[in-house]
């Protein structure tokens, strides 16, 4: 039998190797001690996307209208669920638990696998919780500001975040392991609707004097407010949504 994905060893693996390997060398800016290297990783980012991500997330806009693409948009979140679900609960928050669940099997149903909303139009609000929220609730420092290659604005907790999320997800589990094709093109459909829905708000980010400075100090007080639970109150200059961190 196959095992499950070793996702949670991954993403500390990843920053390791970055680490002795010389690739991440800390700098004298305390807020951002890595900061050549996320530069640089932050420009790779941002080429890969001018050459391949924008120019398809534009193709995607013109061949669909915006039910299509809100559609997909619910899809997407609504797999999610389960997963904010178990952050919940392991932050001790069990109403808002019992809330995502019942979003979860309201939109699964009625919804039709979540391409509609049903549950939101009940007064189920969508909520989002990952396991980088956990750590913080629970105490755990960010650690450094991080941009990694393909996956853009992080830190060491929520990198780590992100591998215990994917180890947590049901349908990353062995009994799925045939369905690795299925997941991929639900990963990538999602990706390139997020990046459609993003397309605005990244040329305004391009538009900054120092689009990286821009990008981390959005994601440092965006987690920082996600942990709080408190609304985000960005900027004038840095209203993006939350795709904008991949950057």
């Amino acid at each position: 039998m196959k095992s499950r994905p070793a996702s949670l060893t991954g993403a500390a693996s990843i920053l390791a190797a970055l680490s002795l390997s010389g690739c991440i060398t800390a700098g004298a800016n305390p807020e951002d001690p890595y900061e050549d290297f996320n530069r640089s990783m932050f420009a790779f980012n941002d080429g890969l996307d001018r050459a391949v991500i924008e120019p398809v997330a534009h193709g995607y806009r013109a061949i669909t209208n915006e039910p299509v693409r809100e559609g997909v948009g619910n899809f997407t979140l609504n797999l999610n669920e389960p997963l904010t679900f178990v952050n919940h609960v392991l932050q001790g928050q069990i109403p808002d638990a019992g809330a995502t669940f019942g979003r979860f099997v309201v939109n699964t149903t009625v919804g039709i696998a979540g391409v509609f909303d049903p549950a939101s139009a009940m007064g189920m609000q969508r909520t989002k919780e990952d396991f980088g929220q956990t750590l913080g609730k629970w105490g755990v420092g960010s650690g450094p500001y991080l941009v990694l290659p393909f996956l853009g604005s992080t830190s060491a907790r929520d990198a780590f975040g992100l591998g215990a999320d994917l180890a947590l997800n049901p349908l990353n589990y062995p009994e799925f392991e045939s369905d690795d094709e299925i997941r991929l093109g639900i990963a990538v459909l999602g990706g390139i609707n997020a990046r459609e829905g993003a397309i605005e708000a990244i040329d305004q980010v391009r538009n900054q004097i120092d689009p990286y400075t821009t990008v981390r100090r959005l994601y440092d007080r965006t987690r920082a407010q996600d942990i709080a639970n408190s609304p985000v109150q960005p900027n004038e200059t840095e209203k993006l949504p939350e795709s904008e961190l991949d950057f």
